[in-house]
């Protein structure tokens, strides 16, 4: 049996989550997604250059496909170089990509700036991840999580909108070259981070969770695909022409849910948190197959992001404790597979949109939503 803790003992201090270095890394993820938030208006550049929907498909996807090829060698990459290293390198790579844009005129030579902006932005991301999950305890490690990307948030919400400023009093030029400013101030703040040790250990053996958890993330990347690749051109077509309000409810709800919920999971436990907020993901996107006015926006909206506030870092973290092995793997596979099922949504269901309407897709990603929650609950899921 355990000793009696002594009267008027004092308990231990719990450990901390907000230190000067995760403070570090979030300004880090600020100013590295602020490169690829500015070009989120990149299309309507390419549109009047007279490029056409597929034409601009391939550039912008061109970005994720890269993206997805760099995240499984993040890892491998941190191992030999160091979490500073590849984190700034990757906020380089996006500046550079920044800078090719803004000098190339081709089909090809955007698509290959976008290319090397994805590369970048999977380096980062994935990269400051890990070093979140490497530096955090892990009974607080969902919180981490997901307080380290509340400034990813905002610069998603952000990024369209000074890009649209900039371009209306100074020109596409100076669009492109933000980026590179913004890149470059995100390499500086990188390489005063303070190294930290990796936990590497054996992969566990039959825990089955981890896989589980990644089969989820990859079905959750489905819905979250469907939104960011086609809300744009379905919103106009069912009469609601400005889908802004979405992602500003989205992005709000969001950051709320990191702040306030992303560590109930550390108490709660991660696959009871992480399934009821999928089954309400999934809810959200057969609320979008029905879209038919502004205010449907910002009520979808926000029951998308209060639901991925909470499931994303949970299921980060299940992966984190029930896959063994490195941490920085772990987040690094997550990361795949979630960017496996946007991308399986960019190109996948773009046919199935042409065939059968934008609604079909948004039902077949709610699907996706009510698997995933399924098959958070396959394996062990005692404890957390």
């Amino acid at each position: 049996m355990p000793t009696p803790e002594p009267a008027g003992a004092a308990r231990p201090a719990p450990p901390r989550v907000w230190t000067p270095a995760m403070v570090r890394v979030m300004v880090t993820l600020l100013l590295g997604a602020g490169v690829a938030n500015l070009f989120v208006i990149a299309p309507r550049f390419l549109g009047a250059l007279g490029y056409d929907k597929r034409q601009i498909g391939v550039v912008m996807g061109a970005f994720n496909l890269a993206s997805l090829a760099m995240a499984p060698v993040v890892a491998r990459l941190i191992a030999r170089l160091g979490f500073a290293r590849v984190i700034a390198g990757g906020c380089a790579l996006a500046a550079i990509g920044a800078a090719v844009f803004a000098q190339v005129d081709t089909l090809a030579g955007y698509a290959t700036a976008r290319a090397i902006q994805g590369a970048g932005m999977a380096c980062l991301t994935i990269g400051a991840a890990a070093y979140v999950a490497e530096s955090s305890p892990i009974e607080r490690l969902a919180q981490a999580l997901g307080a380290a990307g509340v400034l990813t948030l905002v610069a998603m919400a952000l990024g369209p909108a000074l890009a649209q400023l900039i371009h209306d009093h100074a020109g596409w030029p100076w669009v492109w070259r933000a980026g590179v400013i913004s890149g470059v101030a995100a390499v500086a703040t990188t390489l005063r981070l303070p190294p930290v040790a990796r936990h590497d250990g054996p992969a566990a053996a039959g825990d089955g969770v981890a896989w589980a958890a990644l089969v989820a993330m990859g079905l959750a990347g489905v819905g979250f695909g469907t939104i960011w690749s086609f809300l744009a051109d379905y919103g106009p077509r069912v009469g609601v022409p400005r889908v802004t309000a979405f992602f500003t409810a989205y992005v709000v709800a969001a950051i709320a849910a990191r702040l306030a919920l992303g560590g109930l999971s550390d108490r709660l436990g991660r696959a009871a948190v992480a399934r009821p907020a999928l089954i309400g993901h999934a809810l959200a996107l057969a609320g979008m197959s029905q879209l038919a006015a502004t205010w449907h926006l910002v009520a979808i909206g926000a029951v998308y992001g209060l639901c991925h506030g909470v499931y994303y870092p949970a299921l980060q973290a299940l992966v984190v404790e029930r896959g063994g092995g490195g941490r920085s793997a772990a987040i690094a596979s997550s990361t795949f597979a979630f960017g496996l099922g946007l991308v399986a949504a960019a190109f996948g269901l773009g046919p199935v949109a042409r065939a059968w309407g934008y609604p079909t897709i948004y039902a077949i990603a709610a699907g996706a939503g009510l698997a995933a929650a399924a098959s958070v609950g396959v394996g062990r899921v005692t404890g957390r």
